[in-house]
């Protein structure tokens, strides 16, 4: 297989070389910022990727064996120091395929980016999960991770007066990886809708330009100015192009990335600056432009680009004897350097291909190109769009050339027999208004064909389309999971909580799905048996995920493949963190509730009853992640959020997030409450919690309580307004990490003394609060 591999790499390599890089650019020359930077992304799109995984052939592995194998045999990481030998076409056991773009970045999609080699690379398990899904950046406090290629910790590389966690790449990648994330921005830059989480968002703009953040942007190019690009790169842009056909070029040309982020944005992009010899870059010397379908009766008017440049005396137009004709028959120099735009028209008495050279003449200098057209003796009709043909949808969409305003179209759809008759497709021919149509009622391996005519208003028919021919495919399965990601959380040496997946699978060879992880995490069928694989079987399949037991805090990346013979895998991403202050750790991220209406709801942590509550991610929800409570006070209902169950190994302390909905919301209070004897008595840890607008704040409150407890959250105020609450957090009892002390805002304000137990001790002013009382803990309210 890798000769095979090798052999596909070299011939894929040997074309584009006899093609040139010069002329892959050609299209991009003379532009710069953000049109240079859409240029770029319309040329590099990969024109295939590896299925994503460790199964042999055909996947991300079979790259890396390709792209990443060292002389000697074994695995470039460029995440750790630690020595490896490649597994044939499988994955490397304690190594993972590494997104350094991080593709929870877009939502986990499973698409081009997801599987693209340019931003894949064979990673060491324990870099790959403390480098997580933090931003690119340099650690400027002590690390949390070091392992002498990988840094993790706090840095001021975003912001001076704002520490945030990032990820620093050895000094003789840091070049690598920049040219990486450039030209992820640059390919990808269309994903600016998909762009999300908090760390995303400190990387990435959801535009098309720049993309990049300015102190992101800066930061790389100081990074690929210093490490610049050497024989181990250029040998793995030359692979990776041979496999997907597709090209970095900011490890071709590193000189890009000025154009489109740095100093020379004022300037236009040229291979060669120096040049004085005359040339066009668009259209390429030789490059057909074909206007595809056109109607004859309305004659060709499409568009054609000119942009090159050393052309002192400009160009001259010649079309010759052939019926084409531009807007302009000369072009100054300065157009040509700018780039022009032409209108070119032709009409023709016969319908069929029209065909003819354009010579572009200048002083000395002479261009040609071959034009081509194809006429319609009716209604141009294009080919089928959108074919879909799964278990429950069959369908494509058929689409015409507009050929007038208020004009009623017949459309036919029909197959036809072993002799060539029209067999209607039911509900055909019909009357419709506009220029395309959903066809539907569609059958599997078939072929179809449709026409589009106007009627003369006799009866018959004025003007008739070409034939259009479609092949509906055999049945795609339906196999689709409700989840792309997971996190877990836990405390060392204590596995986390379960969470369930729901498979559908519908039209597959086999109704059986299996899931396969790596450790630390564990599947299950039956929640009883745990392992690194698991299979269940029949249409709607329930499978159990968690993190295993881990010895120390830290934090752990990983994926879940789900398989069924006769579709593609499913890739679900998984995450988790082991701290000794997240015995419990709520984050809502699961779990759906829509309506105020009383309810119960099983989420990440627990299962909760939510009255007068929702689970919001609107734009005026205040949260961390995607999803927060949304608690709203009314008139004659007690607003609550309450545990069904236990948390065990009682609670040390306890933080959560809350604040005001939105900018306008007020006069709402929150108060919390816990019980040790499954709700039968409640205790308070907070009465009348009052909120400044604004404000998103973590709160923090020692508990100190053993065994079996579970807490609510109850809300009054003025009727409708509302709070977020978020991240509700409990550390196990004991472990001495939590709230040390109350914070005195007010210190002569009179406040209620408890004991934890509930018992009333006194009534002090604040600052007094525990003067003279024995050593202990205790509740002022």
């Amino acid at each position: 297989m890798r000769k095979l591999l090798l052999e596909f790499w070299c011939l894929a390599f040997c074309g584009l070389m006899a093609y040139g890089q010069e002329d892959y650019y050609r299209p991009v020359e003379g532009l710069k910022k953000s049109e240079l930077k859409t240029a770029l992304h319309e040329l590099i799109q990969p024109e295939k990727v590896l299925d994503y995984g460790g199964k042999g052939e055909g996947y991300t592995w079979s790259g890396f064996v390709v792209t990443d194998r060292m002389p000697d045999g074994t695995v470039r990481d460029r995440y750790s120091n630690v020595v490896r030998e490649f597994n044939g076409l499988n994955a490397v056991e304690g190594m993972n395929i590494e997104h350094s773009f991080a593709n929870s970045w877009w939502g986990h999609t499973v698409n081009n980016a997801y599987c693209d080699l340019f931003n894949l690379f064979p990673s060491d398990g324990t870099a790959n999960g403390r480098k997580s899904n933090n931003p690119i950046g340099v650690v400027t406090e002590t690390p949390a991770f070091d392992n002498g290629m990988t840094r993790v910790g706090k840095s001021a590389s975003y912001r001076a007066d704002s520490l945030i966690t990032v990820w620093e790449p050895a000094d003789e990648w840091k070049g690598d990886f920049a040219r990486t994330y450039f030209y992820m921005a640059t390919c990808y830059e269309d994903y600016a809708d998909l762009w999300q989480t908090t760390e995303g968002l400190l990387m990435v703009e959801k535009n098309r330009y720049p993309t990049l953040r300015p102190w992101v942007s800066n930061l790389l190019l100081a990074w690929s100015e210093a490490d610049p690009v050497d024989d181990v790169e250029r040998e793995r842009n030359e692979a990776v192009s041979g496999i997907q056909g597709n090209r970095n070029p900011f490890v071709d040309y590193p000189q890009l990335a000025s154009y489109i982020w740095g100093d020379s944005t004022d300037y236009a992009f040229y291979i060669d600056r120096t040049s004085t010899s005359p040339e066009l870059f668009v259209p390429g010397e030789g490059e057909t432009v074909d206007f595809g379908l056109q109607a004859l009766s309305k004659g060709l008017e499409g568009r054609l680009t000119i942009r090159g440049r050393n052309l002192p005396g400009g160009l001259a137009l010649d079309f010759g004897q052939s019926g084409f004709e531009a807007d302009k028959t000369q072009l100054t120099e300065d157009e040509i350097v700018r780039g022009v735009t032409l209108t070119v028209r032709c009409r023709t008495a016969e319908a069929g291909v029209h065909e003819a050279v354009l010579l572009l003449k200048g002083d000395g200098f002479e261009h040609r190109n071959p034009l081509r057209v194809e006429y319609v003796d009716g209604i141009p009709a294009y080919s089928a769009r959108d074919v879909v043909c799964t278990v429950n949808a069959q369908r494509f969409t058929a689409s015409w050339m507009d050929m007038g305003e208020g004009l009623d179209y017949t459309l036919a759809v029909y197959t036809k027999d072993e002799s060539g008759q029209q067999q209607m497709l039911e509900g055909y021919p019909k009357t419709l208004t506009g220029v395309s149509a959903t066809v539907e009622g569609l059958l599997p391996a078939t072929t179809y064909y449709y026409t589009v005519s106007l009627p003369d208003g006799e009866g018959g028919e004025a003007m008739v389309s070409n034939e259009v021919e479609v092949r509906m495919p055999e049945v795609t399965p339906v196999f689709t999971a409700d989840a792309s990601e997971l996190h877990f959380t836990s405390v060392p040496g204590r596995v986390s909580s379960p969470q369930t997946v729901t498979v559908t699978a519908l039209g597959v060879d086999q109704y059986v799905t299996t899931a396969t992880v790596e450790a630390p995490f564990e599947v299950s069928a039956d929640g009883k048996e745990w392992s690194t694989k698991a299979s269940v079987e029949g249409t709607e399949q329930r499978l159990m995920v968690r993190m295993g037991a881990m010895p120390e805090e830290g934090m752990t990346e990983g994926e879940m493949v789900l398989s069924t013979p006769g579709a593609e895998d499913i890739i679900v991403s998984l995450s988790g963190e082991v701290d000794k202050k997240k015995a419990f750790f709520e984050t809502f991220e699961t779990g759906f509730k829509n309506s105020y209406k009383e309810g119960q709801v099983t989420c990440v942590a627990a299962q909760w009853r939510m009255v007068q509550t929702l689970i919001g991610n609107l734009a005026d929800d205040r949260k961390n992640g995607d999803w927060s409570v949304r608690m709203q006070a009314k008139s004659g209902v007690t607003t609550e959020l309450e545990m069904i169950e236990d948390k065990t190994e009682g609670c040390d302390s306890l933080w959560f997030y809350a604040g005001l909905y939105g900018e306008k919301d007020t006069g709402v209070k929150l108060s919390v409450d816990y019980s040790l004897d499954g709700g039968m008595t409640w205790l308070p840890v907070v009465n009348n919690l009052a909120f400044n607008k604004g404000e998103w704040k973590r709160y923090g409150y020692k508990l100190d309580v053993d065994g079996l407890v579970r807490l609510k959250f109850s809300v009054t105020g003025t009727s409708s307004k509302r709070i977020n609450v978020d991240d509700i957090q409990m550390s196990d009892y004991g472990t001495g990490d939590g709230v040390r002390q109350i914070r005195v805002e007010n210190p002569d304000e009179w406040v209620d003394v408890y004991t934890l137990g509930g018992i009333w001790v006194r009534k002090a002013k604040r600052k007094d609060a525990l003067k003279g009382l024995r050593p202990d803990y205790y509740i002022v309210k």
